[in-house]
């Protein structure tokens, strides 16, 4: 793998796992602040909040910016935010400083994203973005995994604090990265929202904002249901991120298979049976019943953000920061919308709740595939 994709891999790595990090230790910090599960879930969509505001705000503006600048800047933004978080007093202060950490990664992601496209040959984009896609497998199967056995052992306030020092530290690589040259513009500065009246970009952008509510709404709790329904610690709970990471990131094998169904069809087999998969989640009775079930939704949501994210950045190549930044806004709304409505639907009837609303939304999302070509 070029060396220029593994940094990129491991950007996306150590972002995602600060995005991730809160789900299985949520039932500590809602304990050690005397809240319900739901309401320390706030500072998940508070990090989402963060995120969608600077991807809307700077996404355009970051091919006239320098795409690999702005990367090393918002490491920093998140890592400092990170190690903030961990000497936070309440629940309130906890959600303040994940929203400064949410506005570094509505910078990285877009960045990161941008850069794959950037660098990436001819006809071989689902494959480097499927690499690059790997770094939320290396969060997933062992950052996540291993903070949450950190914050079993000494807590999570430390966990984080060494979550955020990583970050940073990860900033010289980022300067290793090859300049980036933008193509050339034949139009001004695409405005904030004009993604979306691209051909196919409104229904790319709805089906994310749809994939993104289902995801985070369930991954935000399912930490707090594994440990309430089983009897588990964190470190079990970090289990559940491992086994979907495997999932997510060995589906980078099967990444040739969309080019054989095409695009389209692809998409709408994968959120059918996302949808079927999200039903079950409740079911298991044992947690070693649960493990295979969450596998491959791992696998099956590796295929649609592939998909998603290479569609978008085909959208306008020589505004690639604005196409990506409304694409990491639009993750981030997805993802606040999730923690705070689905949380509601967890508190009132339990973990069926929101993996019911889930599958309808994967349903809602084949449905627009149907109705408008993404």
């Amino acid at each position: 793998m070029p060396r220029a994709l593994i940094t990129l891999l491991l950007c996306i790595a150590l972002v995602g796992t600060n995005g991730m990090i809160l789900s299985p230790v949520l039932t500590d910090i809602a304990g050690q602040f005397g809240v319900s599960a739901s309401v320390a879930g706030r500072a998940i969509a508070a990090y989402g909040l963060g995120t969608m505001f600077t991807a809307l705000w700077l996404g355009r503006s970051l091919d006239n910016f320098g795409i690999t600048r702005a990367l090393r800047y918002a490491l920093v933004v998140a890592g400092l935010a990170e190690v903030g978080s961990a000497f936070s007093n309440g629940w309130l202060m906890l959600v303040g400083a994940q929203f400064f950490a949410g506005m570094g990664a509505g910078i990285a992601l877009p960045a990161i994203y941008s850069i794959t496209g950037a660098i990436s040959p001819k006809g071989l984009e689902s494959r480097y973005m499927a690499r690059v896609l790997l770094g939320w497998s290396v969060s997933l199967v062992a950052a996540v995994p291993l903070g949450a056995a950190i914050s079993d052992i000494v807590g999570w306030r430390v966990m984080l604090g060494l979550a955020g020092s990583l970050c940073i530290a990860l900033v010289p690589l980022v300067f290793t990265l090859p300049a980036i040259t933008m193509p050339a513009r034949t139009t001004p500065k695409m405005a904030r929202f004009r993604p979306l009246f691209l051909p196919g970009g409104a229904a790319l952008y709805a089906i994310c904002l749809l994939f993104m509510i289902s995801f985070y709404g369930i991954y935000a709790y399912l930490g707090d249901y594994v440990r309430q329904a089983f009897t588990l610690g964190s470190t079990a709970a970090g289990l559940i991120a491992l086994i979907y990471g495997l999932g997510f990131g060995l589906a980078a094998f099967s990444a040739p298979l969309i080019d054989k169904l095409g695009r389209q069809t692809a998409l709408r087999l994968v959120l059918l049976f996302g949808a079927l998969l999200l039903t079950s989640l409740s079911l298991p009775s044992a947690f070693a019943l649960l493990l295979p079930l969450v596998f491959l939704w791992g696998w099956v949501n590796h295929f649609i953000l592939n998909m998603i994210v290479v569609g978008l950045n085909a959208l306008a190549p020589a505004n690639r920061g604005a196409v990506m930044g409304l694409y990491s806004g639009t993750t981030y709304l997805g993802a606040s919308i999730g923690a705070v409505l689905l949380g509601l639907l967890y508190e009132s009837y339990g973990f069926i709740g929101p993996t019911l609303a889930a599958a309808s939304l994967h349903l809602l999302a084949l449905l627009l595939t149907l109705i408008r070509k993404p």
